[in-house]
């Protein structure tokens, strides 16, 4: 049944498409996306920034782009911050919040996905010195880390965030962990979506004190 509904929606969402693409004498993929202003993709472009889901759309090179997982940014803090009031030191698994997802098709079949997610890590800034997580994360600031290529075309950063009435430890033992991944994303465009998903979250969050996430990508020391 569920996958009934999706391939309806999906359909829907393809004939939404290519009505707009006539009316709007559309082409690309870009711009039948753009034209067909579901609430999804204008909840895509408040956490991530139009221009930033324009390009990210543009670089799968596809007609018919399916976006999915767009929760309003405020029901997404939301829901960390509870998480994170509830959170104990001996909790490690903890869920994984998608901010958007871009499916490109070709037919039936996906060609190319780009996903923007959150969740609250693991790991903890305590473990940042150990040579494993050394290696694949990089110091920023106090604040943040970040993992430029953490695996083929993925980059994740490390956020600290301490949430009012949570137990102390929460600020440094539970950061925030994003994640954007896309094959056809080059690292630049990675980290402006994960920029731009980062400071919408943890504003929205109202952390004690926000991270200092920077502009530009940080160099390799």
């Amino acid at each position: 049944m569920t996958m009934m509904l999706r391939r309806s929606n999906r359909l829907t969402a393809i004939a939404v498409l290519a009505i707009a693409g006539l009316l709007a004498g559309c082409s690309s993929g870009e711009d039948s996306a753009e034209s067909a202003g579901s609430p999804e993709l204008g909840r895509c472009k408040s956490l991530l920034g139009a221009e930033n889901v324009a390009a990210a759309i543009g670089t799968t090179g596809a007609s018919d782009v399916e976006v999915s997982g767009t929760p309003q940014a405020d029901v997404l803090a939301d829901g960390l911050v509870r998480e994170a009031k509830q959170w104990q030191k001996s909790d490690l698994l903890h869920n994984s919040h998608t901010g958007c997802r871009m499916d490109a098709f070709e037919g039936d079949h996906v060609s190319d996905t780009v996903d923007v997610s959150v969740k609250w890590s693991a790991l903890s800034l305590g473990m940042m010195d150990d040579p494993k997580n050394s290696r694949t994360w990089r110091r920023v600031n106090e604040a943040v880390y970040v993992a430029p290529e953490p695996g083929p075309g993925r980059m994740q950063l490390l956020a600290v965030c301490a949430v009012p009435g949570a137990i102390a430890e929460q600020s440094s033992g539970l950061p925030l962990q994003f994640e954007v991944s896309g094959a056809s994303l080059g690292a630049e465009l990675r980290w402006e979506l994960l920029k731009s998903f980062a400071r919408s979250v943890t504003e929205e969050m109202g952390c004690t004190t926000p991270p200092d996430v920077p502009s530009a990508l940080p160099a390799a020391t």
